[in-house]
């Protein structure tokens, strides 16, 4: 064989020999090539194949506390742990939409008359749970009718309120009344979301008037991070005199406005007794004009017993009703916690009134 044959031959087969190696992996060198391409980048740099782009963008870096950054680690302590009831869901309601399209931020206030609230009322282990529960549906509520010369039935109540980790606090006023028979105001608030602005006052009656046995109670509170306020006035009116005192409710107003002369949003709310024999509602008062929108209506009977009655309001100006959610109403908590009418009517005589308004920094 001369030695051109012999290269014909032998080139060919080293191109066979070539091509054919490059099909055989050795064993384990998929794992090293891995590991290889791999090298120096940690889990948390790899993207996650159980993360959607969209859900990816949503999520928020954490803080050195390990919350998410500009979160409230109170707020996700409580989602996460599913306490308590939403009331919109015992309704069958939705919460209101954002123009984003995400829920909006609500706030949840009201009013309850929890019928001579004492040191009695405050022994009852069943009842104060039963308060406590209500009162932890709410972001702030105006109590009316305690009666307590020894000062220790709301602190108590409050804190049977927080007993489960909740962080309420109280603001009281001083025992009013004309007779030996003194009542007292509350507004029993959720720390967390609201704040005081200042410190709560009643309303100065006019020299030379008393319009009130129990003069309003007034406050302004703030929620700082929706940069939002909104002033409160809470009254429990006399049954004999209870139209007279209605139609001094617009003063009250009007006072408050000169108080708080940067804010716009006010509501009145409590045991008006605004129905029956102590008041005409559908007569013409001073808070039936244009400016104020009663959100709990006459069709509603804020009553435990045989009456039907709407004795309890929630009542906004203009300004404040512009952001009402349209979700206002009595609560049933006899349904909710499911008592028998005696347990029912030891809680009190009267059911809690409350309203729900978008909080956004144009106030209420």
């Amino acid at each position: 064989m001369d030695l051109k044959t012999f290269w014909k031959g032998i080139i060919p087969l080293a191109v066979l020999l070539v091509l054919f190696s490059g099909c055989i992996d050795s064993p384990g060198q998929g794992e090293t090539v891995d590991e290889t391409v791999n090298e120096g980048i940690s889990d948390a740099d790899l993207p996650s194949p159980e993360v959607s782009d969209g859900e990816a963008a949503s999520q928020q870096p954490l803080d050195e506390t390990g919350g998410a950054e500009g979160g409230d680690l109170e707020s996700s302590r409580d989602a996460d742990e599913g306490e308590g009831t939403d009331l919109r869901e015992v309704r069958g309601e939705s919460s209101p939409a954002s123009d984003a399209g995400q829920p909006a931020e609500t706030l949840r206030v009201g009013a309850f008359n929890i019928q001579v609230f004492g040191v009695s009322k405050a022994s009852d282990p069943e009842v104060m749970e039963v308060l406590a529960e209500i009162i932890r549906t709410y972001d702030v509520v105006a109590v009316q009718e305690i009666r307590d010369k020894s000062q220790t039935a709301l602190p108590q109540l409050v804190d049977a309120v927080n007993s489960e980790g909740a962080q309420y606090s109280f603001a009281v006023s001083e025992r009013l009344g004309r007779t030996t028979s003194k009542e007292q105001y509350a507004y029993v608030y959720d720390s967390t979301r609201v704040r005081l602005a200042e410190e709560p006052g009643t309303y100065p009656e006019p020299e030379g008037t008393d319009p009130f046995h129990r003069e309003p109670y007034i406050a302004l509170f703030e929620l700082p991070a929706e940069d939002f306020s909104f002033a409160l006035v809470t009254v429990h009116t006399d049954p004999d005199e209870a139209t007279e005192e209605i139609n001094s409710l617009d003063d009250v107003i009007a006072y408050a406005r000169e108080r708080y002369p940067e804010e716009d949003d006010f509501i009145l709310m409590g045991d008006l007794n605004a129905d029956g024999s102590y008041f005409d509602e559908d007569s013409a008062n001073s808070l039936s004009g244009e400016e104020y929108s009663w959100l709990i209506n006459n069709s509603l009977d804020t009553t435990t017993g045989s009456t039907d009655c709407t004795y309890d309001r929630i009542i906004a100006t203009g300004d404040a009703e512009s952001h009402f959610t349209g979700d206002a109403g009595v609560f049933r908590y006899d349904l909710v916690y499911n008592l028998s009418s005696e347990k029912t009517e030891a809680v009190s005589d009267h059911y809690p009134v409350y309203a729900e308004f978008l909080a956004s920094g144009d106030g209420v």
